[in-house]
């Protein structure tokens, strides 16, 4: 929802922000407002009406009542829908394997935050299950969204979001941990010739947009399909002529969501 806000506040839109966040907002992004064109209101301030966009992120619990003309949008991992129910909304989008760049809410993948606990710890991390990532990072997925929010497309029934390039679990331990001690190794300021060495990303291929859904699939088969992302790009150029196109690299990503457990760490 940060990350969000934070791309609203540079489109001249009206922002309707209830509660600690509107208050937050306001402080946190004092000069954004001076001198941008967003506006911030209270739900007293402005009353929503026809034609405007309640966006909801995360499990809830919300308090949102239908409104005639109002189009309601709910932004979830895409490991929460499951739990909740989105039967009530207009649109839902899940997104698939993001590396937020914000503290705060249960977006942080559980696979990074335990390896992330166990290198602080000095304890090698372990993989339990090799399986499939499509990571994306937090600024494509807000930049999207807002993209759509910002148009006159009405937004997909149902979406999904994740990154084009299909990760290993192993290629991303790599990744995580070198980035890791080079990070460590800058706090410290104790630096090796495997941290100045210039490490080399992993050869991962671009997958098309649309998955096949050909069957039968074995199991490993359909844990191993990218979700379809046909959906989100269509609307994406509906809306604006460009489809999905993710450009944050998964390395700079992973570095924000590794700076975000850092933060967390020092805060607690």
């Amino acid at each position: 929802m940060v990350g969000l806000i934070e791309r609203l506040l540079r489109t001249p839109s009206d922002l309707i922000i209830d509660g600690p966040l509107h208050t937050m907002v306001v402080q946190h992004y004092a000069n954004d407002l001076l001198y941008g064109e967003a506006t911030v209101f209270t739900p007293s301030q402005r009353v929503l009406s026809e034609g405007h966009r309640v966006v909801m992120v995360g499990q809830g619990p919300f308090n949102a009542q239908q409104d005639g003309g109002v189009e309601f949008i709910l932004v979830t991992s895409a490991e929460q829908v499951g739990e909740v129910s989105f039967d009530w909304v207009d649109a839902h989008v899940a997104v698939h394997d993001l590396m937020p760049m914000h503290r705060g809410g249960s977006w942080v993948p559980s696979v990074l935050s335990r390896w992330y606990d166990a290198l602080s710890n000095g304890i090698t991390p372990t993989i339990e299950d090799d399986g499939q990532h499509w990571w994306v990072g937090e600024i494509d997925v807000a930049d999207a969204l807002v993209r759509l929010l910002m148009s006159s497309t009405p937004l997909p029934k149902v979406s999904k979001m994740s990154g084009r390039r299909c990760w290993s679990t192993q290629q991303t331990l790599e990744e995580f941990e070198m980035l890791y001690q080079r990070t460590a190794a800058g706090q410290s300021g104790s630096f090796g010739v495997s941290e100045l060495s210039a490490a080399p990303s992993p050869n991962i291929e671009l997958q098309p947009l649309m998955v096949s859904d050909s069957v039968p699939m074995t199991l490993e088969e359909n844990r191993a399909q990218r979700p379809d992302l046909s959906s989100i790009h269509d609307a994406l150029h509906a809306s604006d002529g460009d489809g999905w196109r993710p450009l944050v690299p998964v390395r700079t990503a992973m570095m924000h969501c590794l700076a975000h457990l850092l933060d967390s760490q020092a805060k607690v």
